[in-house]
């Protein structure tokens, strides 16, 4: 029997994977959490030398997967093995998640066969980097991004305001203004509306 885990906020989403999981007769899930900090005070108190695999979602509250992610390296360095879930292209999170030991990194819109394609090869001792396909053009583009770029858009993304974005990365108003110009030419939208639209939807 295989004994999975799930970290994730958002109710439904975790109802419905545990419920498509449970369909196999060989899966249970043995716990679920709702926050980063839920799961991590667990570690006290859970077995989680029972557990077999780990999913994880990034944009939890109090701590993101790949905080979590760090910090269970650190209390617990020969942990289950933990798969990253996210709504985020691979191309966000992928390298820091692999950095952090991550065995795999799933979008959370693939088909449930590669789903359970990334359970038989983490549980084999293999990784499971699979990159979603997409016929968007600014899914290619977003790899050439430079390293600044990409963190101004993903906090355009989580909602961020210019002068939010300015404090958080600790650049002026008006460098964050010229990222905005030089994402919009590299990602071929042509108003700001659409930059936005673009982040959250990506």
């Amino acid at each position: 029997m295989i004994s999975i885990a799930v970290v994730e906020d958002h109710a439904l989403f975790r109802k419905g994977l545990i419920s498509m999981l449970e369909r196999e007769s060989d899966i249970r899930v043995v716990s679920e959490y709702c926050d980063g900090r839920e799961f991590l005070q667990s570690l006290e108190y859970d077995n989680l030398a029972a557990i077999d695999l780990i999913f994880l979602d990034i944009a939890l509250p109090w701590k993101n997967g790949l905080e979590v992610l760090q910090e269970l390296q650190q209390k617990i360095p020969d942990h289950p093995p933990v798969c990253i879930l996210s709504m985020y292209p691979e191309v966000f999170y992928l390298k820091e998640s692999k950095a952090l030991g991550a065995r795999g990194y799933l979008n959370k819109n693939v088909e449930y066969d590669v789903l359970k394609q990334a359970i038989d090869a983490i549980l084999q001792g293999n990784t499971f980097f699979a990159k979603k396909e997409s016929g968007k053009q600014q899914i290619g583009e977003l790899e050439n991004l430079s390293e600044r770029e990409l963190e101004v858009f993903k906090l355009l993304a989580r909602g961020y305001t210019v002068k939010e974005i300015g404090f958080e990365l600790k650049i002026s108003i008006k460098s964050v203004s010229t990222y905005k110009s030089r994402l919009m030419q590299k990602l071929g939208v042509d108003s700001v509306l659409e930059l936005y639209k673009l982040a959250v939807m990506h």
